[in-house]
This record gives C-alpha cells, structure tokens and sequence, in this order.
C-alpha cells in the first residue's frame, strides 16, 4: 500500500468525493446534500489520499455540548483494509483533543461488525442501541388542530422539559442519525435550532439537521404520546416534509405499538452508538 495522505475538503474535491461515495454506498447516498453544510460546521471534512486521488473521507462536528461526532466515513471498495480508515480515525483523535472534546461518539448498524471493530481499535466502546420507525407522510392526512398550542421551547424551558426524559430516551435524542447525549448544553442548542416544541406539560424534539425536505426527526416526545405525535405528523406534512423517522430503545414496547396504529414501520436494522467518555 502507498502512502496515505490527507487534506481538508475543498468544493474542487465534491466530484471526486461524490464517486467514492456512490462505490462505497450504493444508493445510500446523501453527500451531495450536505458538502456545503458540512464546510460550515466546527471540525474537519478530511480527505484520505493515495497519489493525489480522493480514496477515503471522514467528517468531525463538534455538537452543541462539545463532543466530537464522526460521520461520513467512507473508504472505496478498492481502498478497504489498506489503512485509509485507521488514518481517517487518526485525523479525528487529533481534532477531538485539539477541540478538547469531552466525548467522541459516532453510530454504526447493530450488524457492522468492521465498523464497530475500527472504532473500537481507536479506543471507543459499545453504547445503547436503538430502533427506528418511518412514516411516509406522502397522502397522509393532516389537520390544523393538531398544531394549536404547541410553541417553540426557550432554552431554559428546554432543559426543564426535556432533561427529565433522558433515561427514556436512552440517554441520546437522536436527530438524522446524529445522537445528541442529553445534557444542559445540548437541550439549549437544540431549543436554538427551533427542534423544541412545547405545549403545557407536552414536549417534544422535531426537526432535521440536515435535508429537512426530505425526513424530518423526532427526538423524543413526553407528556401526551398521541397529542405530540399528531402534532408531529402535522407540522411536517404542514412543510411538505416526505418522511418522519423516530429512534428510540428497544426496551421502549409501548411506543412501537402506538407507531404502528399511526402508520409508522419499522426500519430494517438497529443502531448503536460508539462512545469514548474521555471526562469521567
């Protein structure tokens, strides 16, 4: 194997970047959506190289409490097992110790057994898993009522509503495949974002990070299940959003039924979060 270079994202790179996503992925594609976004958020988009051609990339975010997230790590098909992802892993511990991040955490599915060993190669372990379930909100009827006294969450309402759910959430609310550890911090940051929505004792995290058209997110929801989940399936209808997704434990047997009477299915493998604490 040659030697493994590496460099910062530059808009010149997307084709080249876009190509070992479509080898490494398939149809799973989400890229091209999210270049840009991602050149505006804290923490490197890194670039894996062998003889100046783009073989690997990887995207650290600093999240709102100060974690690293890792994300979009990618390796083509011809590149794998050659060492680009142990130097793509190498350029996020330099970046999460420079940010001095006091977690790194990223997600795999239940059943990546080679994503999880590299994670776990580079000091992270095995946290919660969790289940998803989708709605097509295509033709799903909606209707105004649902949305009536729901209002946006202050960030000091944030904390008192949705800090008090996170043993039922698992410890995460998760929002486009990003679990967001539930602390102070991350509640404020979220209710900044515009994801918190209250009404009386009803809470609920709703909202996209990214592709907002396309899927919209719930984080988590307490107080009335059914007041906020039709309050959910109305707003996002409301903003032409295709698709609402909700990730919550497995041990949660209640809600799935509750779901599925709504039209929600569940999702074909389970997630888990990869963690390294390096506070406590």
């Amino acid at each position: 194997m040659k030697e493994i270079g590496l460099k910062a994202f530059e808009k010149q790179d997307l084709p080249a970047c876009l190509g070992v996503e479509s080898a490494a992925m398939g149809k799973h594609l989400y890229l091209k959506d999210v270049a840009e976004y991602y050149t505006t958020t804290k923490g490197e988009f890194t670039l894996a190289l062998v003889e100046d051609k783009v073989v690997g990339m990887g995207k650290l975010t600093v999240l709102f409490d100060g974690s690293a997230w890792l994300e979009l790590l990618r390796v083509h098909p011809d590149f794998q097992r050659q060492g680009v992802g142990a130097k793509i892993y190498t350029r996020y511990l330099e970046q999460a110790t420079a940010f001095r991040c006091p977690a790194i955490r990223m997600y795999t599915g239940a059943k990546n057994i080679p994503s999880a060993a590299l994670a776990q190669k580079n000091g992270l372990h095995r946290g919660p898993e969790f289940c998803s379930m989708t709605l097509n909100l295509q033709n799903i009827p909606w209707e105004k009522e649902h949305l009536q006294g729901f209002c946006l969450a202050n960030g000091q309402q944030a904390q008192e509503l949705l800090l008090p759910m996170k043993e039922q959430a698992g410890g995460f609310f998760s929002i486009n495949h990003t679990f967001y550890a539930v602390n102070p911090a991350t509640c404020k940051g979220m209710a900044a974002a515009g994801w918190v929505y209250c009404a009386g004792e009803n809470a609920l995290v709703l909202g996209a990070r990214f592709q907002p058209e396309k899927v919209w997110h719930i984080g988590a929801i307490a107080g009335d299940l059914e007041k906020n989940l039709r309050f959910a399936i109305a707003r996002a209808a409301q903003c032409g959003v295709e698709k609402l997704s909700f990730h919550f434990p497995p041990q949660n047997q209640r809600l799935p039924l509750l779901l599925e009477q709504y039209g929600f299915t569940p999702d074909p493998s389970n997630d888990v979060v990869m963690e390294l604490n390096k506070e406590g």
